[in-house]
């Protein structure tokens, strides 16, 4: 007997089956066997599509959206830079001993 290859479901291929046996009038049953998916997966499906749901409804929050930090984090990175710079030419004329 050969073992069977996992089978691996797109996130459309999923939600249409999801939707498939939510019609009015469809079996749950009638619609996994028909799709070759177990009744249990199809629920884990289901409860995993509604989690998802009400995490993206949660994450709409009302009132300004947050600035992007990218220009503040890019200016602080270039005047570490800058520091960084000052610092080694400030060590490297300490070495050679031509402080001021």
């Amino acid at each position: 007997m050969t073992p069977e290859k996992r089978r691996s479901w797109s996130a459309e291929q999923k939600l249409t089956i999801l939707d498939e046996a939510r019609k009015a009038g469809m079996a749950v049953r009638e619609v996994c066997r028909r799709h070759r998916v177990s009744i249990g997966q199809f629920y884990a499906w289901e409860k995993q599509a509604r989690q998802g749901a009400l995490e993206a409804l949660r994450a709409s929050r009302r009132g300004p959206k947050r600035a992007d930090p990218t220009a503040e984090l890019t200016a602080d990175l270039t005047r570490l830079r800058e520091v960084v710079a000052e610092l080694s030419a400030e060590n490297l004329a300490l070495k050679k001993g031509l402080w001021r």
